[in-house]
């Protein structure tokens, strides 16, 4: 059985799965080179079954985990809920904004799924073989077949998506059941982005720009102001909004009455409120469900764009009730693809795992293929290069490493999602504070927390409290932990100001030489983590083909280039 799993969202991809097994994934952005690129992926799919194996017409369904429409047994009597609700409001611009968004979502989602339709039909698919999932069943889906768990709640939040904002699913090896839901009219995505906007970054781009701020600042009156617009209600159980000047289901909304009254307070405030915000609204959600169900314990499943806040995982993993808890890596609309294609898997094949032990599912590049990228390029650029042997490479960037230099890291097939995880990454060292400064300068980038490290199983517990080997968010970076005193001391670059890290911890079955140049770098130095941030610069995807990453290092974004067996300076 062959799945192609595609989405036009922002983020647009594909992924294959054959026989069970996710075979590859990958965003269109990472060949266009456009950030988050929602064009029809074309590049993806071509990537995919570039194998003479398989052509479009083997695939049994073409798989889409978004445009389903809204669900008319549980989402349209909840919206219906909502609509009258907000409409009973004496202000008028409430109700045109109400409306607002359900044709806006309603038509923009029946176009975006017309031109999916007529792109697929172009390249060779048939209607019979185009299946739809539901949005947030998708993202459930996608959380819920790789955990290591049978029995789960499965929690997704985003900004909206066929009509829901926020579900939880009872996950067992029987399938889904929906719990609880909220609708795109009280979005904790739309909230965030709003106030992504306020501060001065791209709402659906920089949110985590404000999670690094907030932790800066401290509890104030800038949180009642926006608990005004959302909150969750312990009345009716339930996650509101009252939509008018205080709150938006539009990320990009100008709301002057909620903008002038926080003004009044310092931009770390404001960011402290909203994150605030954000995690005591979902936790008190997932606490009245995991009440109502009558369970003392649970384990816990996560997706959705408002997973990538790793403070609110982190917020979560604290919860008494919560045993263990796994973040889909790729957890945003970029991961869509994949879901659906396990949505499908699960469908048609009775399964309910489909593992996934890796997010290097993307293109990789043979020596000869390197090599002749170096031949065309290094000389103009003014470049050397050099071919290593491949034992040789962990302890050559372990030295470069200490002596401070910046590497950039390209090895292997390219890691799908968010977060650069050893396939294309740029590492340096965690001991001078300073490098986060210098080196955002560097990649042209405005950040408020410091990079994250990366170590192995063999040091993450002496660096990060309540840290276990079964704790698979932390194989992804998708979850913070709080720091010991020795990371903080030895590391300083990598520790946040509320003494937070975001860590990849590297088991060396997943990426030995990955796994072997980090302990090589601990043996030499003493210090127990190194820096690992993407290979990218600001506002660019991070860096697909080797001709990208030697022009990052010719425009000074690092040192030295690791790419494949060659090493490359100026």
């Amino acid at each position: 059985m062959k799945i192609l799993g595609v989405s036009n969202t922002f983020d647009s991809g594909a992924a294959l799965i054959v026989e069970g097994e996710i075979v590859g994934a990958v965003n269109e952005e990472r060949f266009t080179r456009t950030k988050l690129d929602r064009s029809f992926p074309r590049y993806s799919i071509e990537y995919l079954l570039q194998s003479p194996e398989i052509a479009i017409q083997d695939i049994d369904t073409v798989a889409v985990g978004c445009w389903n429409g809204i669900d008319q047994k549980e989402t349209l009597p909840r919206l219906i809920e909502d609509v009258l609700f907000q409409t009973n409001s004496d202000d008028p611009s409430t109700v045109e904004t109400v409306m607002t968004r359900i044709n806006t979502s309603g038509t923009t989602d029946n176009r975006l799924r017309d031109e999916l339709c007529q792109e697929l039909y172009a390249i060779g698919v048939t209607a019979s073989q185009i299946q739809f999932y539901d949005h947030h069943y998708t993202h459930a889906i996608s959380a819920y077949c790789p955990s290591p768990f049978e029995d789960a709640l499965v929690l997704t939040a985003d900004g909206r998506g066929d009509f829901r904002s926020v579900s939880l699913w009872q996950g067992s090896l029987d399938g889904l059941s929906l719990i609880d839901m909220a609708t795109e009219l009280t979005s904790p995505g739309a909230l965030y982005g709003l106030i992504t906007k306020y501060l001065g970054f791209v709402p659906n781009r920089h949110e985590g720009k404000v999670t690094g701020l907030a932790a800066y600042g401290k509890m104030s009156g800038a949180y009642d102001i926006l608990a005004q617009g959302y909150q969750y209600d312990y009345e009716s159980n339930r996650l509101i909004s009252h939509i008018g000047d205080f709150y938006s289901p539009f990320a990009s909304a100008n709301l002057e009455s909620l903008f002038r009254e926080l003004d009044a307070y310092t931009r770390e405030e404001v960011a402290f409120a909203v994150q605030a915000l954000l995690e005591d609204s979902l936790l008190a959600f997932l606490e009245h469900n995991i009440q109502s169900l009558g369970l003392d314990s649970v384990n816990l499943c996560l997706a959705g764009g408002c997973m990538a806040n790793v403070k609110l995982n982190y917020r979560f993993r604290k919860m008494p009730q919560v045993k263990g808890v796994y973040v889909f890596p790729h957890m945003g609309d970029g991961g869509l693809p994949i879901g659906a294609a396990m949505a499908a898997v699960v469908e048609r094949g009775g399964r309910r795992k489909v593992f996934l032990p890796t997010t290097c599912l993307g293109p990789e590049f043979s020596d000869e293929q390197i090599e002749e990228c170096l031949r065309m390029t290094c000389g103009p650029y003014g470049l050397s290069y050099e071919r290593l042997d491949q034992e040789d490479i962990p302890t050559l960037v372990a030295g470069f490493l200490a002596e401070d230099r910046i590497v950039g890291w390209f090895q292997g097939r390219m890691e799908v999602g968010p977060r650069a995880l050893g396939a294309r990454s740029i590492l340096a060292s965690a001991t001078d504070q300073t490098i986060n400064q210098s080196l955002n300068m560097r990649l042209d980038r405005t950040e408020f927390m410091p990079f994250a490290p990366v170590t192995t199983d063999n040091y993450a517990a002496s660096c990060f409290h309540g840290w276990s080997p079964s704790d698979l968010a932390s194989r992804f970076m998708a979850m913070c932990y709080d720091c010991t005193v020795e990371l903080a001391e030895k590391c300083p670059a990598v520790v946040h100001v509320d003494n937070t890290a975001r860590p990849q911890v590297v088991f060396r079955e997943d990426n030995p030489q990955y796994y072997d140049t980090i302990e090589t770098y601990v043996a030499l130095t003493g210090n127990p983590v190194i820096i690992n941030t993407s290979f990218n610069h600001h506002e660019e995807p991070i860096v697909a083909a080797p001709l990208e990453a030697i022009h990052s290092l010719h425009n000074g974004n690092i040192d030295v280039l690791i790419v494949g067996k060659w090493l490359v300076q100026a």
